[in-house]
């Protein structure tokens, strides 16, 4: 999804996860409050982070990215 396309997502009341690797292991997120990524959670292990990046995408409003 590029930039233009994420921001349209947000304004229909999304939050937009994605998870990444570097420089740690955590979830990112873009909201309205937050139009650049920012970080959700730090995880130890890549396991943990999936495990709660799949419990945030059962709720309706958080959608991947």
């Amino acid at each position: 999804m590029d930039s233009r396309s994420q921001l349209k997502v947000i304004d229909c009341g999304f939050t937009i996860l994605r998870v990444d690797d570097y420089p740690n292991i955590r979830i990112k997120y873009k909201d309205e409050d937050h139009k650049d990524w920012h970080t959700l959670e730090v995880f130890p292990t890549k396991s943990s982070r999936d495990k709660a990046f799949n419990e945030l995408l059962e709720q309706p409003h958080f959608i991947q990215d």
